[in-house]
Formats: structure tokens, C-alpha cells, sequence
């Protein structure tokens, strides 16, 4: 057996190591060393999902749609677009989308460089599910059009992205099915559909679930799943405090832009201090700045 590879005009030692093939339903994350210029895969335990995943029946149709056309497309690349602000559910759902996919999943590494994703990936054979989160963010989406169309490419792929913002994707990659054949935007108050469910599944008292339910979607700027799983930790906590008082000393902005409303009166006792009463025994101790 030969103990060299032959690379263009370069002959080197063959890299050492075991054969692997990439295996359905294992998570990969693609990383790029950028001091030996080489991109590689490294093992992970999972996608990272909630034990509870919250899905109406469009959402479970969409899921289906989206595996079904790719198990029966001859299509190399099948894209699909999730957008919307932050918080709305895109990661969670194209993360089920890959997991009910059953092919092995790629997670695309945020500094991974675009312009290797074509070299990568010709290099293998096995259809795969990949997954660039906040693509708008990390990636420049023209780099990736010609890995879309199928150019230099063996492997049939599921691209899922998710997006905050879609003024910042390529406009070669909207209105065009050949690259992108699925869109969908998430809204910010998209998750109050689950909320009766999850306030149930959490623990709030029946009695309690209506008007917990109106107080956050009434006061909640954006309905996410990390918002009000925090507000639900709270509000069991401390039971005797109100959901307003729960509300207005929490990171969370409320429909008039501000982390809590301004009261014009208090129930607080408000403590004052009669600074007439320190007498300064000495002006040498505070001296002005003179700036």
C-alpha cells in the first residue's frame, strides 16, 4: 500500500486515522481550523431541544411537507427559510426538521468561511441535513448561492436557515424555489398559540392560567419561550407578589418600550432623609471639582 497522496503538484504522507461514514440522526458540527486551512467535522451529542417541543398542526404539516419533498425530490439542495426576530422559535424549528429528517445533521459553525462550504462538501456523498442558525448574522449568503444550485457538489442536502433580519440575505436567494423552495416568518407574539399549554404544563394553578395568560400576552413586547418560561419561574416563586410587581423588576420589555411602567404613585413606603441633619464639621472635606 502506498505510503504517499499525490495533491496537484504536492506529494505528502497519507493522514493516519480510522474510516468513518456520517451516521443518520448524529449531529456534526463543521468547523474550519484556520491555521492548517482545514475543515473538519467534530462529533456532538445532540440538537439541544427541549423536552417539550410546542407545535400546532400546521407547524407538524410544514415539518412533513419539508421531508417528505426532500425524501422524493431528485433535487441535490432543498432550502428552507425561517425567519424573524429573536425568541419566535426558528432554531427550534429547523432543528426538528433536521431531527425528523433522519439523515445525519450538520450544525454549520458561526466563523466557519462560506467560500470553503463548496470544497467541503464535495468530498462527500452522503445526503445530509444542514443547519446555518442567524445566517444573516454570521454568513455572507452570495457566497452560498452556487453551493445551492448544486455546483461541485455530490451530496443531496436539506439547508435550513434561520434568519433575524431578511434585508441582510441576497436577494438571489428570495423568490427563487431552486434555492430556497420554503419560507416562513415567525411574529413575535407567534408562541402566545402554545401559552395556555405551557403555563398548564408548568405548574400555574387553573384558576390562575386565564388571567396569567391575558397579563403576558397584554404586557409582553415579544412572546418568547425564554421570556415566559422566566416570568412562569417567578410567579411560582414568589406567589404573593402580583404579575405586575413580578413584571416591572424583570429584563423583559413591555408594549410601550420599557421594562416596566411608570407609576405615578407607589403603595412603597417611601423614606426620606433630611441631609440638615449631618452637620459638616469640616469644608476642607469636600472640595469641588473644577472642571
Amino acid at each position: 500500500m502506498s505510503e504517499f497522496i499525490k495533491l496537484g503538484s504536492k506529494i505528502v504522507t497519507k493522514p493516519t486515522g480510522l474510516d468513518y461514514d456520517l451516521i443518520n440522526g448524529k449531529v456534526y458540527n463543521l468547523k474550519y481550523n484556520r491555521y492548517e486551512g482545514m475543515s473538519y467535522f467534530e462529533e456532538d451529542g445532540s440538537l439541544n431541544l427541549p423536552s417539550k417541543v410546542y407545535l400546532t398542526e400546521d407547524d407538524k404539516t410544514f415539518i412533513h411537507r419539508v421531508n417528505t419533498y426532500f425524501e422524493k425530490t431528485s433535487k441535490l439542495s432543498t432550502g428552507v427559510m425561517l425567519s424573524g426576530i429573536k425568541g419566535t422559535g426558528k432554531t427550534v424549528m429547523a432543528k426538528v426538521i433536521a431531527r425528523n429528517s433522519g439523515l445525519p445533521v450538520i450544525v454549520v459553525n458561526e466563523d466557519f468561511p462560506t467560500s470553503k462550504i463548496n470544497d467541503f462538501s464535495c468530498k462527500f456523498s452522503h445526503p445530509v441535513a444542514v443547519i446555518f442558525d442567524e445566517v444573516d448574522k454570521h454568513w455572507d449568503t452570495e457566497d452560498l448561492l452556487g453551493w445551492l444550485d448544486g455546483v461541485q457538489t455530490n451530496a443531496k442536502k436539506l439547508v435550513l436557515f434561520t434568519c433575524n433580519n431578511e434585508d441582510r440575505v441576497n436577494s438571489y436567494l428570495k423568490d427563487r424555489c431552486s434555492r430556497v423552495r420554503y419560507s416562513r416568518h415567525f411574529e413575535a407574539n407567534d408562541n402566545a398559540r402554545f401559552l395556555r399549554e405551557i403555563l398548564k404544563d408548568k405548574g400555574i394553578a387553573e384558576k390562575d392560567i386565564e388571567e396569567t395568560y391575558d397579563f403576558i400576552v397584554s404586557n409582553f413586547n415579544l412572546l418568547s419561550i425564554d421570556n415566559i418560561l422566566s416570568f412562569i419561574d417567578e410567579k411560582l416563586m414568589f406567589s404573593e407578589l402580583s404579575n405586575k410587581d413580578i413584571l416591572k423588576d424583570m429584563n423583559i420589555v413591555n408594549k410601550n418600550g420599557k421594562h416596566s411602567e411608570d407609576d405615578s404613585e407607589s403603595d412603597s413606603e417611601v423614606t426620606t432623609i433630611n441631609f440638615d441633619e449631618y452637620e459638616d464639621n469640616d469644608e476642607d472635606d469636600y472640595t469641588p471639582c473644577d472642571c
